[in-house]
């Protein structure tokens, strides 16, 4: 178990922008985890997303239908380590918002927002990823 913790500690630092790809092509997300098996979807109207799962959960990109760019993120936890250190880490980051809130200033100017959800129809956490 501290081996778990002090990987996910050490993994840590690679969040944010880096695993939520905003702005990215759905090719650039596929390359930046060529290790990961991606599967692909669409919503109901339409709108195009491709998921893997990832040492802290589950992420779901999704894609603008017009640009093709990665526009929002959702990380689905799968354990609630990895949730608790994920939380620390971003309190530690980023501007505390409230307890479930993080803003993120990134280099070149962007902003990052993330929230923590729970969603009590899948009893599960979940990350919103958006500019």
């Amino acid at each position: 178990m501290k081996k778990f913790i002090l990987g996910l500690i050490l993994f840590l630092p690679l969040l944010g922008k880096a695993q939520a790809h905003l702005g990215a092509t759905e090719f650039e997300i596929k390359n930046l985890h060529s290790d990961k098996t991606f599967e692909t979807g669409y919503t109901d109207d339409g709108k195009k997303h491709i998921s893997a799962f990832m040492v802290l959960g589950t992420f779901v990109y999704y894609f603008d239908k017009e640009t093709g760019l990665s526009d929002f993120c959702i990380q689905i936890i799968e354990d609630i380590t990895s949730l608790n250190a994920q939380v620390e880490y971003y309190n530690k980051k980023y501007v505390i918002i409230s307890d479930t809130k993080w803003k993120a200033y990134l280099e070149g100017g962007g902003i990052l927002n993330i929230e923590l959800t729970y969603n009590q129809e899948n009893k599960m956490y979940v990350f919103t990823y958006t500019n």
